[in-house]
């Protein structure tokens, strides 16, 4: 019997809260079916009127589960890997390292994918271009590059100088959209440890199926004006 059903976008796959739930699923090898909310409307509308994903359908649809982060953790601890499980979320009795991954998960997963979304969405004209909001959240994300630089300059990873954890995951999952629209070769040459980090990270083996096409761009997209 499945463990779940994640509902995610296997057709557009452009919602970037999605890539690290579906590398799970790939590379645990977790007994989870993937499913579009397209192939299940109904079941999909019933349980989850808001409409967002990723989303996760228990067994027998008895119980349901919303939010990417409190997803990616419920699906890690559906594997029987033990050693996958520290090395994603941290030794157990270490809580000062859980409390940083976490920290790492939590400002990528919020405050910086919206201000990245506040950038990205008139480049590709989702919303209208508005210069006040555009440099606000422009100065906002150079402020918040500076924590990633500042701990990525100590050492290779954001929560341990060895290995890539949850935190990493998420970030880089974030950072990708930035590194398809603004964050480009210039961009790049100034922030050399971000870009090294960024590219290791998305080497991980817990990103099975989701970046080895990806290209990061040369020259910083506009915005629609």
């Amino acid at each position: 019997m499945s463990d779940g059903t994640l509902f995610t976008d296997l057709k557009a796959r452009k919602l970037i809260r999605t890539i690290v739930p579906r590398g799970l699923v790939r590379s645990l090898k977790l007994d989870v079916k993937l499913k579009d909310p397209s192939d299940a409307r109904e079941l999909y509308e019933s349980e989850f009127p808001w409409g967002k994903y990723p989303t996760f359908v228990g067994p027998h649809d008895e119980w349901t589960l919303t939010e990417a982060m409190a997803i990616d953790y419920y699906l890690i601890h559906l594997s029987k890997d033990k050693k996958a499980i520290t090395h994603l979320l941290g030794p157990v009795g270490d809580f000062k390292v859980r409390a940083d991954i976490l920290r790492w998960e939590s400002l990528s997963n919020s405050d910086f994918l919206i201000e990245l979304c506040k950038l990205f969405y008139p480049i590709v004209g989702i919303k209208p271009y508005d210069a006040a909001e555009f440099n606000t959240a422009r100065g906002n994300i150079d402020t918040m590059v500076s924590l990633y630089e500042r701990r990525l300059k100590e050492q290779q990873f954001l929560a341990y100088d060895y290995h890539e954890t949850l935190a990493d995951l998420i970030s880089a999952s974030v950072f990708s959209l930035g590194f398809i629209s603004i964050f480009d070769e210039e961009w790049r040459s100034n922030h050399p440890e971000i870009t090294k980090w960024f590219s290791k990270t998305l080497k991980s083996r817990f990103f099975e199926g989701e970046f080895e096409k990806f290209e990061m761009c040369k020259m910083a997209l506009q915005p629609k004006k």
